[in-house]
């Protein structure tokens, strides 16, 4: 195992997985540094650095969001993914209807306001943050 970060809130650890007569395989698991809450979240750089980091991705790398009970948080990582890939993509976003199609595969997924309520936040924290970096013709 490998640990190294660009980033203060992602911890990236490389795997190197081996089977017998095949090429090693390396997989890189990115954590946030910090607990992760749905209630009360003034802050959203660990999840929104993590949704950087995997939009850095290749895109033919497959990406594995897990969890420790496989559903609280998964959501709303998926639903600001897909939200701030729409907003690059078509310049807008519908929220409900992201996490609608995410939710026709994983019911469980954001199922509560608070999970609602953090990922408005993370989007439009996002949406600030790079409008931050962008520089008007005046």
């Amino acid at each position: 195992v490998h640990s190294s970060s660009k980033d203060n809130n992602v911890k990236l650890s490389v795997i190197s997985i081996h089977k017998e007569g095949e090429e090693p395989h390396k997989v890189t698991v990115a954590e946030p540094k910090a607990e992760l809450k749905t209630q009360n979240v003034h802050d959203t750089s660990s999840l929104r650095s993590l949704v950087s980091f995997a939009l850095s991705c290749p895109n033919d790398s497959p990406i594995t969001v897990v969890s420790k009970d496989g559903a609280s948080l998964c959501g709303v990582f998926c639903a600001v993914f897909n939200s701030i890939q729409q907003i690059t993509m078509d310049d807008n976003i519908d929220v409900f209807t992201t996490v609608r199609q995410l939710q026709t595969r994983r019911p469980e997924f954001c199922s509560t306001q608070d999970e609602y309520g953090l990922i408005y936040q993370t989007v439009y924290d996002h949406l600030q943050t790079t409008s931050e970096n962008v520089y008007f013709n005046q």
